[in-house]
């Protein structure tokens, strides 16, 4: 018998509290490989970045914030649901 087969015919015994369980302990396993897959993918494409680079950010950050041009959390966030559907 296969994994699959095996698998199955265990399932196929189990009452259904427990097949919704292992169907969520399966949808978090996907989610946590993509997470896993995507954390890879992006690492691949940005280069590191150096302390002077990120401190510079920062800087320019903070003269971003006193002269007002930046957006509340909740508005970035309403931005990224209607732009991506969350």
């Amino acid at each position: 018998m296969t994994t699959l087969e095996n698998t199955i015919s265990m399932m196929e015994k189990l009452p259904e509290t427990d097949l919704i369980e292992i169907q969520n302990l399966i949808k978090k396993l996907f989610r946590q490989h993509e997470s896993e897959s995507t954390d890879a993918a992006v690492g691949q494409v940005l280069k590191r970045m150096s302390k002077a680079d990120f401190m510079e950010d920062a800087r320019a950050a903070e003269k971003d914030i006193a002269a007002g041009r930046y957006k509340s959390a909740d508005e970035v966030f309403d931005g990224l649901e209607q732009r991506y559907g969350f």
